[in-house]
């Protein structure tokens, strides 16, 4: 075969790829998406035994921001709609119901063309021990509260760093990975070495929620 024609061949694969992806782009507004996300977040709170609706104040409401222009694959200096995203910030702020909400929307609107699974860090750590990273290594993927989990493992007299294994081999692939963490970058870089943090920024979104607890203390009722 030609070179030339071996150009060509290439050129439309990359387009078809590309095609497919925008093709898969919901058109969705700004309010059609905020409706849709307060709902998927009044599912989340319920499912952790919270019967309050989700409220958008001044601490997430750029990140919402963020979130919808992803949604909708608007490229720019602050969203990369192509890689993942991961939200950190203080304990109790909002960011896992934030996370799983958005991603339950992403599934809504088909964002990919498999959907997203969410694990807790530390489920996933057992069943990366159990079954290895290769069936966690390529599907969309919600890790919540990342570096909750033991940083190594004792698989039968072989010591494993599982969730650092997986988010190595899942940024050499590019896989779509998700997540929640009380950790800044240094102590992401702690948890998971240096290497690995410089891989995973590259293919994640890094978003910072800012913010104190929203958590309701019931507590006081008990009094």
């Amino acid at each position: 075969m030609e070179i030339s024609k071996i150009i060509e061949n290439v050129q439309s694969q990359i387009r078809r790829k590309m095609e497919n992806k925008v093709q898969r782009r919901c058109q969705l507004d700004g309010e059609q998406f905020k409706e849709l996300f307060l709902l998927r977040a009044k599912e989340v709170l319920f499912e952790h035994g919270n019967p309050g609706e989700f409220v958008i104040d001044d601490h997430n409401k750029e990140v919402l921001i963020l979130m919808y222009n992803y949604s909708v694959m608007v490229v720019s200096d602050k969203i990369n709609p192509l890689a993942g995203i991961i939200l950190n910030g203080a304990y109790g702020c909002g960011k896992s119901v934030m996370i799983s909400a958005f991603c339950r929307v992403l599934n809504d609107i088909n964002f990919t063309s498999e959907k997203i699974i969410e694990m807790h860090a530390i489920e996933l750590s057992e069943l990366i021990k159990t079954n290895g990273v290769v069936p966690y290594s390529r599907v969309p993927l919600l890790i919540q509260d990342l570096g909750k989990e033991r940083n190594s493992m004792n698989n039968f007299g072989t010591i494993i760093k599982p969730i650092a294994d997986l988010l190595a081999i899942r940024s050499e692939y590019g896989s779509l990975t998700f997540g929640s963490t009380n950790m800044d970058k240094k102590m992401f870089s702690e948890q998971y070495h240096e290497y690995i943090t410089k891989r995973i920024v590259e293919h994640v979104n890094l978003v910072y929620l800012p913010g104190k607890s929203r958590r309701p203390d019931y507590s006081i009722n008990q009094l």
